[in-house]
């Protein structure tokens, strides 16, 4: 009995080592299983920070973006505003052009219906013809022109605001009368 004894529990006892065995193997296959899963933690926190680091880039630049898409918006409408003050500016300079141009013509029609009737003695330092200018360029019609006119015989009125196939008859009624 007692060696039935003994072999039971040399039986029990290899029992308890083999289960101690498979028990000390799952045990080191969990250790390695629970190292991997530290790993991986550890990994997935990299990888999270990283994650997180560039949210916050991304929010950075998204916000930069937004920035330069405005900035764009306005440079567009000030393009958009300086383009019609161009225009506007083109249509100007075109009607003072002409407008030069008009009464620069006018300015010469009377100079030399005033100096072929001897009205006004004219300085040789004025220009004797109109200056045709184009449309580019600026004329060289000056108000200070007006100051080289001067009156030979006390100032004489001449009734220009007719049309211009009445000037000339304008400038003699004003001349016989004065005779």
């Amino acid at each position: 009995r007692f060696k039935v004894l003994k072999a039971a529990r040399k039986s029990q006892l290899r029992q308890l080592e083999d289960q101690v065995q498979t028990l000390q193997s799952k045990n080191d296959s969990l250790q390695a299983e629970n190292n991997s899963l530290q790993e991986e933690i550890m990994t997935l926190t990299e990888f999270e920070e990283k994650a997180q680091s560039n949210n916050e880039l991304w929010a950075v630049v998204q916000k930069e973006c937004w920035e330069a898409q405005k900035k764009v918006i306005q440079q567009d409408e000030e393009i958009v505003g300086l383009k019609n003050e161009v225009k506007q500016l083109k249509r100007e300079n075109k009607s003072t052009t002409y407008s030069t141009k008009y009464f620069e013509t006018k300015y010469y029609h009377a100079m030399s219906v005033i100096h072929k009737y001897g009205i006004i003695v004219i300085d040789d330092n004025m220009p004797k013809f109109p200056s045709f200018v184009p449309s580019s360029s600026s004329s060289s019609f000056s108000s200070s022109s007006y100051d080289q006119i001067f009156v030979a015989n006390g100032p004489d009125y001449i009734n220009d605001n007719n049309d211009n196939n009445n000037d000339d008859n304008n400038v003699d009624n004003n001349i016989n009368n004065e005779q």
